[in-house]
């Protein structure tokens, strides 16, 4: 094997890698985004509707029925979010309470997730809560069925604080355990859900709500309901979609996808200095054969066309083996885990990858382009 087609080898090699690279790569951030989409889902709904000045509003039963009469809603739910002291035996923390109506379990996922027990708001007479597996590990709750209450704390909304006796200045109120959920640890750790009509007696927010959280039929149009959500409420209320709720972090992790593959691309670039520099020698080596063939009446376009050929067919055939092995790589770590992700009790344990069309076709153009660019300044360097 001579020095030419070792360093051929090479520039085929490096197509292979950079290809796979960036297809593996780009579906692993694929993989986090929708596994955090999967998450948040369960939490945030597709639109959520909160007042534009302050935290709670006044639920208005005409305006709440014109959107559930909506054509493209499935499900509206009032929320009212409050920051709780928890008591439970000897045991205490602070949680996120957040109130909730009977349509809130069909508006979300979160029936999917309970670990223990099952989501209700009341058992028998008395008003339920369904907590968090990190806030009830908190409070020594392993029992979700246990019937001793768990009290609720909050300060008042109204009135000073009394030095001589500070429990006058607090509402307390008790409910009893009916479930724990699981979803991921931040949100774990912080949330319980409680009836609505429970949290507003504990606030003394009576009808009065933080949200509502709109579900919509699958072939709904996000931005068409948007608008007509927004035209019953009103220029006093927000209405956002899931992506808007959680703008910053969905903007970080797309601005991290596109920094790894600008970083990707400038390796790719350097890799393709090896077809540049083959596709050199090559020309080097091969005088002889191109003063024949101008001997023979080939045109100088001709000759370079045969060259970049040359290069452009290392390059293609680059692309074609990487996507193979990328495909592959991806397709392997999906079904085996073969990667683990470093630490534990994650909610997943290996890296998650998700293949996408729009980023296969990305990949496939932009080393088409660099390898294209690459043996083109080579070829055009010919004198003949």
């Amino acid at each position: 094997m001579n020095i030419i087609n070792m360093v051929s080898y090479i520039s085929l090699v490096g197509a292979v890698c950079g290809t796979a690279a960036l297809l593996t790569v780009l579906s692993v951030f694929n993989g986090f985004e929708s596994l955090t989409e999967s998450i948040y889902g369960i939490f945030d709904p597709e639109l959520k509707v909160t007042p534009e000045t302050g935290k709670t509003f006044v639920i208005d039963s005409v305006k709440l029925a014109k959107i559930a009469a909506l054509p493209e809603v499935d499900n509206v739910s009032a929320t009212l979010d409050e920051n709780v002291l928890l008591k439970y035996r000897n045991q205490q923390t602070i949680a996120l309470m957040r109130g909730v109506d009977d349509n809130y379990e069909a508006s979300t996922a979160i029936g999917n997730s309970i670990y223990d027990g099952s989501f209700a708001m009341h058992r028998g007479q008395y008003p339920a809560a369904v907590f968090g597996y990190g806030v009830a590990a908190k409070l020594g709750i392993f029992n979700p069925r246990s019937d001793e209450p768990v009290h609720v704390n909050v300060p008042k909304r109204e009135g000073k604080v009394s030095l001589n006796n500070p429990a006058a200045s607090i509402n307390t109120l008790s409910l009893l355990p009916a479930g724990i959920f699981e979803v991921e640890k931040s949100f774990d750790d912080t949330y319980v859900f409680a009836p609505i009509e429970f949290v507003q007696n504990l606030l003394d927010r009576e009808s009065q709500a933080s949200s509502l959280e709109i579900k919509l039929k699958p072939e709904a149009d996000n931005n068409s309901v948007l608008k007509a959500v927004a035209d019953i409420v009103g220029d006093d209320f927000r209405v956002k979609t899931r992506y808007q709720q959680n703008e910053a972090l969905y903007r970080m992790m797309k601005s991290e996808k596109l920094i790894v593959y600008a970083i990707l691309i400038l390796i790719v670039v350097i890799l393709s200095f090896n077809i540049s520099g083959s596709l050199s020698m090559l020309i080097t080596e091969k005088k002889e054969d191109i003063a024949t063939l101008k001997c023979m009446g080939a045109s100088n376009k001709l000759i370079r066309r045969i060259f970049l050929s040359v290069g452009l067919l290392v390059t293609f055939t680059g692309i074609a083996a990487g996507i193979l092995v990328g495909l592959s790589i991806c397709l392997l770590q999906q079904h085996f885990g073969l990667l683990k992700l470093p630490g534990a009790n994650l909610l997943v344990s290996a890296y998650p990858v998700k293949v996408l069309v729009s980023d296969l076709l990305l990949v496939i153009a932009s080393v088409a382009v660099i390898g294209y660019f690459a043996s083109i300044v080579s070829v055009y360097k010919l004198r003949t």
